[in-house]
């Protein structure tokens, strides 16, 4: 049984992780850079630059990881030398 593998996306909108299927990676290809995350929300990918603020719970939990908090990943050395752009 081959399992549908699932890439996290960074939203150049709300700067979180949002899960994209294989599938819905697939047909956005050749697009504008939209793609449907298994929470339903379309994400528009930012640079592979800008790292992301947190993972979507929505997708995290439709995904089946653990949706407990996790420790800011915009503490360190590249959050203070490089601000987010707000979107």
């Amino acid at each position: 049984m081959k399992r549908n593998r699932l890439m996290w996306l960074t939203c150049a909108v709300d700067g979180a992780d949002h899960a994209v299927s294989d599938a819905a990676f697939l047909a956005a290809q050749g697009g504008d850079g939209r793609f449907e995350a298994l929470c339903q929300a379309t994400v528009w990918a930012s640079s592979l630059s800008a790292p992301p603020e947190s993972r979507c719970e929505s997708c995290a939990s439709a995904a089946g990881e653990p949706t407990t908090p996790t420790a800011d990943r915009r503490s360190g050395l590249w959050a203070r030398l490089v601000p987010r752009a707000s979107a």
